[in-house]
């Protein structure tokens, strides 16, 4: 499977992903010009954890309910508007626990001057060790998020990054790579490596593209089994 994951990747292909890559990496980076980028990726934590199903509903109540200075300064008020909107864009998963962390960072953000003064602290650090430290600090961002959220805005120290979460997990395995091995954000870096990928390319290529990928590459094996 992996031998024939590298040919596809390496030939023609229906859907051009080089452009579609193209497209993710300026949407990525014109993401960083939010003076609230902060916040806003804080309730897309809270939108894809566990599950992407329903984020983009969840995301598009933004401005109306979402957004840093419309939100209850108190914790009580605050958790339930959040939990609300959950509960209205059907975003699956644990929705109490996520209204509540989304509430603390909140606190977080406000302690450390609001949305924009934490937006230009973030952008300002300096290397990844650093910034996956700064981003941890807040609910709800463990391994996976303190890639993902850098990953999320084009951030160049994390070029060769795999967030791993399952969808990408899932690719792993049917590469035939252990999912469950420490050391499988490096063997995906080889992989990607193999097929002129970055490894953001590749994690953004799964995230967006994964399942037909396999589709595909599955359906070029049969062929050439013929």
């Amino acid at each position: 499977m992996k031998a024939k994951a590298q040919a596809f990747f390496s030939g023609p292909m229906t859907i051009n992903l080089r452009e579609e890559l193209r497209r993710i990496r300026q949407k990525s980076i014109a993401s960083r010009k939010h003076a609230d980028l902060v916040w806003r990726q804080l309730c897309s934590v809270v939108a894809t954890s566990g599950s992407s199903v329903n984020a983009e509903a969840f995301m598009e109540r933004y401005e109306d309910d979402l957004r840093f200075d419309r939100l209850p300064t108190t914790a009580t008020a605050r958790t339930k508007v959040i939990l609300r909107v959950l509960e209205k864009t059907k975003v699956p998963r644990m929705r109490e626990q996520k209204a509540k962390n989304l509430s603390d960072n909140y606190s977080i953000v406000k302690s450390l001057g609001g949305p924009e003064q934490a937006t230009e602290i973030m952008l300002k650090l300096k290397g990844k060790k650093e910034k996956q430290t700064w981003v941890r600090q807040f609910k709800g961002v463990g391994q996976k998020y303190s890639n993902d959220i850098w990953m999320d805005i084009g951030d160049p120290d994390f070029n060769d990054s795999v967030a791993l979460d399952s969808r990408v997990k899932a690719f792993a395995k049917a590469l035939g790579l252990n999912d469950k091995s420490s050391k499988l954000e490096s063997e995906l870096l080889d992989f990607a490596k193999s097929c002129n990928l970055t490894g953001w390319e590749l994690d953004r290529l799964i995230y967006n593209f994964g399942n037909q990928i396999l589709r595909s590459i599955k359906s070029s094996g049969r062929d050439d089994a013929a």
